[in-house]
């Protein structure tokens, strides 16, 4: 009886450590396991122009090594890629530097993430500005030096861009 209850305890441990958290893909991977997810997503591009990446939320403690609670995960949402956009280009949501109710420049393309937060689109040759559409607002949390919002450029072939939210996460 102790032989098997033993084999029961490995068992169950074995699968504790083994199985994925509740935030699984289709495939099995646990989207919280970024680099994996990364792996994968870079199987899934068909385009020869234009750029691929993967969005994901990042939250938590991400103050190594003490106590972090840090988990940055793959997230389904919509991309907006708009002309190059900068500050005086964008209307600001209330009290914040990195949401924004809009922009002011063309919508050059809209593509939506899958669930392991996969995306690709086909773009010309340009500078543009990359927003995450979040609860309704546009998520952009980089600039240039020239007030540039998000700013990129794409040139030819096909270039990754992982986008990583961030405003959940303390550091």
């Amino acid at each position: 009886m102790k032989k098997v209850l033993k084999y029961v305890v490995i068992i169950f441990t074995v699968l504790i450590f083994v199985q994925c958290n509740k935030k699984q893909t289709a495939k099995g991977c646990n989207v919280c396991d970024i680099q994996k997810i990364h792996a994968l997503n870079a199987t899934k591009v068909t385009i020869t122009t234009g750029i691929w990446g993967t969005v994901s939320s990042m939250e938590g403690n991400c103050m190594p090594p003490i106590g972090s609670t840090c988990k940055n995960c793959a997230v389904q949402r919509t991309i907006k890629i708009y002309q190059y956009t900068t500050l005086s280009n964008a209307t600001p949501s209330a009290n914040s530097s990195i949401f924004y109710d809009s922009f002011n420049t063309a919508l050059i393309a809209q593509v939506n993430a899958d669930s392991e937060g996969f995306f690709q689109v086909n773009l010309p040759v340009g500078n543009y500005t990359i927003a995450i559409v979040e609860n309704g607002k546009l998520y952009a949390n980089g600039f240039d030096g020239n007030g540039g919002i998000s700013p990129f450029s794409y040139s030819n072939g096909i270039q990754k861009i992982n986008l990583t939210m961030t405003y959940k996460a303390v550091f």
